[in-house]
């Protein structure tokens, strides 16, 4: 075989290599590799919590979970909790994002918070007083798992039957449903004044 032949496709060989390095384009971005702090994640939740006979105490919905190991902390997306604190009274509370503090007991409900409260006299025994359903819209509600309180420094919408009112924050005591707001106010709007004749 010729030399000059393998010289010639030698060099060939490096044209075609140089010119292939040349367009193939500069890399996008420097991969970093590095440890992520999420220790795990899962859609369509449902999870319910029995008491020590069996009983559902709650049950939970949501679109999806991710865990973050370093803080503890769970991220919730479109959460729905169903709560029977008692056998006559049902309490809902809807969320578009919730984050779970498990070192602190804590949950923080965040993004159109809807909180539904229901009493079913139906189960009731030696009810006097029958409320109506209360429903609270806020832009947070924050939830202590121990005390079983729910509360908000933040203003709300507060309805119950026909009534209607702000509150700039509140407490509430899911255990035995009192309800505390502070600096409520109340918009009336009297009916239109007929000019009628007396007599």
């Amino acid at each position: 075989m010729n030399t000059r032949f393998l010289f010639v496709l030698s060099l060939l060989v490096t044209v075609l290599a140089v010119w292939f390095y040349r367009h193939q384009g500069q890399l996008d971005s420097v991969l970093n590799f590095s440890t992520s702090n999420i220790e795990y994640e899962a859609t369509d939740i449902l999870a319910v919590q029995t008491d020590e006979d069996g009983i559902a105490e709650y049950s939970l919905t949501a679109e999806s979970l991710v865990h973050y190991s370093d803080e503890n902390l769970d991220k919730l997306q479109r959460m729905r909790l169903n709560w029977r604190p008692s056998s006559n009274r049902n309490v809902m509370v809807d969320a578009d994002e919730a984050a779970m503090y498990h070192e602190q007991n804590k949950v923080v409900m965040t993004n159109n918070v809807l909180l539904s409260s229901r009493f079913d006299p139906s189960q009731a025994q030696h009810t006097t007083s029958i409320k109506p359903p209360i429903k609270l819209v806020a832009s947070e509600l924050i939830g202590d798992l121990e005390t079983k309180r729910i509360y908000s420094n933040q203003p709300i919408d507060v309805t119950q039957g026909d009534n209607s009112f702000q509150s700039d924050s509140f407490v509430a005591d899911l255990t035995t449903g009192d309800y505390e707001f502070a600096q409520v106010a109340v918009t009336f709007l009297p009916p239109p004044r007929k000019e009628v004749p007396l007599f």
